[in-house]
Order: structure tokens, then sequence, then C-alpha cells
């Protein structure tokens, strides 16, 4: 009898001890569970907070450097890169709506100035008819640089294309205004053969040399020089030059320096972006040396 008491307690008494041990690891895990996931939890709400009127806001990262910090810290870059992409767009839809309306207020500020007159002359429908056919060259200007942006089939019909012709081509086309502004247009160099679509080609090189033509003095020169050997096509020009800000942002969609718009230089700001789409899409690299006041240096690599 005494045998099976102490059995029998001592059955109980490992039950008992058991059922304890079982409830303080429950307890533990629980504990340690609830410490491992507190920052995943955090992470999860300060996530479902975010909408696009605060894209602003970025998670604490944990003081503990491990999985948690590194997912956190992947969020808060990705956070980054897509509030640049947000205020990219804004500004690009913002810039673009002010460049089509300009032209149209032009030609409703015209025709309201026509309609004004008790009987317009002939000098006056003809001064009318400029306005309008200047604002309709921008407007079809502008849609077209929009559409070769957004366009997904820049590398359609490509040829063999002589760069060295092209350049020549570009001098030529762009004479009356290079003569208009007293710059002086020089082309050298030996053959380059590439593989482009030649309107796009074209069009990248001619906006290269049409801004160095734009942003300079009278009396200033720009050098178109191809080199096959280096594969690539140089633009210099003594122009009035870029600080460091500009060279940073020269290729954003309807980016205009302070100096350009003081300066009254013609433009939409959507050349440079052209150029670089274009020669993304292509493979190639655009490199850009320039000072105010000393001239810019453009490197145009196939």
């Amino acid at each position: 009898v005494n045998y099976q008491n102490t059995i029998r307690g001592f059955s109980i008494s490992a039950t008992l001890s058991m059922v304890f041990t079982v409830m303080v690891l429950a307890a533990a895990i629980f504990l340690l569970t609830g410490k491992i996931l507190k920052p995943l939890s955090r992470l999860t709400h300060s996530i479902s907070s975010i909408d696009d009127k605060n894209l602003r806001h970025r998670v604490e990262l944990p003081r503990q450097q491990d999985e948690v910090y590194r997912l956190t810290q992947s969020f808060n870059n990705m956070m980054d890169r897509l509030e640049g992409a947000y205020i990219a767009q804004k500004n690009f839809a913002a810039n673009a709506a002010h460049e089509l309306k300009t032209p149209l207020s032009i030609m409703k500020t015209s025709l309201q100035v026509l309609e004004l007159q008790g009987a317009p002359s002939r000098e006056d429908y003809m001064e009318f008819t400029d306005d309008v056919r200047q604002g309709m060259d921008r407007l079809i200007k502008t849609v077209e640089s929009l559409l070769t942006l957004t366009s997904p089939s820049l590398k359609g019909d490509t040829e063999t294309i002589n760069a060295l012709a092209a350049a020549e081509r570009v001098k030529n086309d762009l004479a009356p205004l290079a003569e208009a502004m007293g710059v002086a247009i020089t082309v050298k160099g030996d053959a380059l053969q590439v593989t482009y679509n030649n309107e796009l080609f074209y069009r990248a090189v001619f906006n290269l040399v049409e801004n160095a033509v734009k942003y300079n003095n009278s009396g200033g020169y720009v050098h178109i020089t191809v080199s096959g050997g280096e594969r690539l096509i140089r633009i210099e020009d003594n122009g009035i030059g870029m600080d460091a800000q500009a060279i940073e942002n020269v290729f954003e969609p309807f980016y205009r320096s302070d100096l350009s718009r003081s300066q009254k230089i013609p433009g939409s700001g959507l050349g440079m972006s052209i150029v670089k789409t274009v020669i993304d899409r292509y493979g190639g690299t655009l490199e850009i040396d320039s000072a105010l006041g000393k001239g810019t240096t453009v490197q145009f690599k196939i």
C-alpha cells in the first residue's frame, strides 16, 4: 500500500511539474514571440497608415540590426523612390499643362483683341493669323515631344547611319538660327557608322547642337566632332554654361534653368529629356562638362 501511495504521489508530482513546466514554457514562448513580432507589428501598422497624402512618412529603424532592421530599411528606400517618382509625375503633369495652356492663352487673347476692333484691317487679320500659327507650331512641337518621350517603340525601324553626314545635316538645318545668333558651327571628324532609328538619331544630335547655339553668345562657336575610334560625338561651345544644379536637372522634362528664363531663351524644356530617352533606349551614354560663363561640352557615346 505504501508503495502504491508513493508511486501515485510521484505520478501526481511529475504531472504537476510537467504541467507547470509547460505553462512556464508557453508563457516564455508567448512573451518571446511578442517581443520578436513587435517590430513587425509596428512596421505593419506604419505601412498601413501611408497613403498618397503622407508619402514622406518613414518607419523608424529598430535598434537591433537584424532581419526586421533590413526589411524596414528596404521599405524606407522603396518609399524614397516612390515619393520621387510621384513628385516627378506631378511636376510633369503640371508643367505639361502649363506648356499646353500658354500658346492657347496667347491665341485666345489675340482673338479677343481682334473681336474688340470694329472693322479689323487686313494687317490685323495677318497679325492674328501669325499669332495663331506660332501658337499652333508650339503646341504641335510640345505634343510631338511628349509622344517621343512616352513612345514604347523608339527602337523600331533601325538602319545604318553615317554619323558625320547626320552632323553635317544638323549644321545646315541650324544655319539660319546660328546666323541670327551670331554663332559659328563647325563639323569635323571621321567615319562613324551607327545603327539607330534615323529620325530619332537626327533628333538627338539636333537637340544637342540647337541647345549649344541657343545658350551661346554673339560671336561664339559650336564645334561638332565625330570620332569613329572612340565611337562618340562631341559638341563643344563657349556659351553661357551651366552650374552644378542645372547639370543635375537638365534631363528632367520641362526643366528650365533660372538663367535661361531670365535671358528669355525660347524652349519648352523637353529637348534634353528626349535626347536622354533616345540614348538610353539604344544603350548609349551622355556626359556633360560645363561651367557658368565658360561653355559646355557634351559627349554622346554610341
